[in-house]
């Protein structure tokens, strides 16, 4: 199967290729996004509440 231009215009399986290679850059960067582990909060950053605070 030869990749040659038809006369119509652009080439069908230029689509595919454009439609592989934006599925591979998206299943790249799900895979940068949930592989890279955030850390659990720090303790420090909750507030505790004083105990002279009435509510």
């Amino acid at each position: 199967m030869r990749w040659k231009i038809s006369d119509h215009g652009h080439d069908v399986r230029l689509n595919d290729l454009l439609a592989i290679l934006a599925l591979l850059i998206l299943i790249v960067a799900a895979w940068q996004y949930f592989g890279t582990r955030s850390e659990p909060p720090s303790k420090a950053a909750f507030i505790v509440p004083s105990q002279s605070v009435r509510w």
